[in-house]
């Protein structure tokens, strides 16, 4: 967070965070926000929210497709990569096939 910081000073920055819990430790992301102007916007995707691994799943193709082992002139190289890919996969686009049936409700009945 420190490199970003420096990479846009004085911009307002917005950062979305899974749960994950060295995430939601509040006294820190608190204290760095206050070092850095408050400029800092943080967002948390909801707890157990099944829609976010069908994003993480995108991403994952987008990264083994345009990302790993990549080598990118320029932000506008990238750019147009990531557009190209988008363009792409919309043209072919199918549902991710989702196979996670959930767990058995927790009533607290015994």
């Amino acid at each position: 967070m420190g490199n970003v910081a420096a990479a846009y000073p004085g911009k307002q920055v917005h950062v979305i965070w899974d749960n994950l819990n060295t995430h939601r430790a509040h006294a820190v992301w608190q204290a760095f926000n206050a070092r850095h102007g408050g400029r800092f916007h943080f967002h948390f995707t909801p707890l157990h929210a099944g829609w976010v691994n069908q994003i993480e799943l995108w991403f994952a193709v987008y990264t083994g497709r345009v990302l790993r082992h990549a080598s990118h002139e320029s932000t506008a190289h990238l750019r147009e990569r990531t557009e190209r890919f988008i363009r792409e996969r919309n043209q072919t686009a199918r549902p991710f096939s989702w196979t996670f049936r959930g767990y058995p409700l927790q009533t607290g009945a015994s």
